[in-house]
């Protein structure tokens, strides 16, 4: 799906079709975000006359090339966990060993479409946290385009967050379940406290 035109992607998402989804379009909506700060950290770096400066400035966005590949996968894992979990819905279960298995897919294949969102928002915080760098660090002309990658990179993990707890609320493994909503809760309360201080920031550079 990902060397489709824009155009066509966007319609897909459109379609009756529920994959590519909500989880796809927040990887998707991270891959942006860290595509802008890594543009904002290269525009610092041709500023730059500190060759350590620069170098720094270039690794930075050589990492967020790395996350926006990883999400970029993501957008496809995303809609292909959803799938397997409908196969496991459709496996039979004429006897007590077929829904025995059933049930055991169903679980597994939940658990894995819980995991994929919880990577995905584990790469958009990142990209959060160095989109807010780049607010206060970068080149102050590009100032306006790392406060996008800021909010590309939130609506991500927002977005990747509600997809893990849709799933959690269908599985069986407490265990499994306990640890996912504490990182839940984490990623959660640290996006906001870096959105919302970066936001504050925002607002006075653009009021300054």
């Amino acid at each position: 799906m990902m060397e489709e035109s824009v155009t066509s992607l966007l319609a897909r998402v459109a379609s009756v079709d529920p994959t590519p989804g909500g989880g796809s379009v927040s990887a998707l909506a991270g891959a942006q975000g860290a595509a802008l700060c890594a543009m904002v950290w290269r525009l610092t770096g041709t500023k730059s006359i500190d060759p350590e400066a620069e170098k720094r400035l270039a690794d930075a966005a050589a990492r967020l090339d790395e996350l926006r590949s990883r999400l970029l996968l993501a957008f496809e894992a995303d809609s292909a966990s959803y799938e397997a979990v409908m196969a496991a819905f459709r496996l039979p279960r004429e006897t007590d060993a077929h829904k025995a298995a059933r049930r055991e897919a169903i679980e597994e294949a939940t658990k894995h479409a819980t995991l994929v969102p919880l990577e995905t928002a584990r790469d958009c915080f990142e990209v959060l946290e160095a989109c807010a760098a780049a607010v206060t660090e970068g080149h102050q002309g590009a100032v306006t385009d790392a406060g996008v990658g800021l909010q590309m990179a939130h609506a991500g993990l927002q977005g990747a967050l509600y997809n893990v707890e849709i799933n959690l609320g269908s599985l069986k493994d407490e265990g499994f379940k306990e640890s996912t909503t504490a990182e839940v809760a984490r990623l959660r309360a640290a996006g906001e406290t870096v959105y919302q201080r970066i936001e504050a920031t925002m607002r006075r550079v653009l009021a300054s």
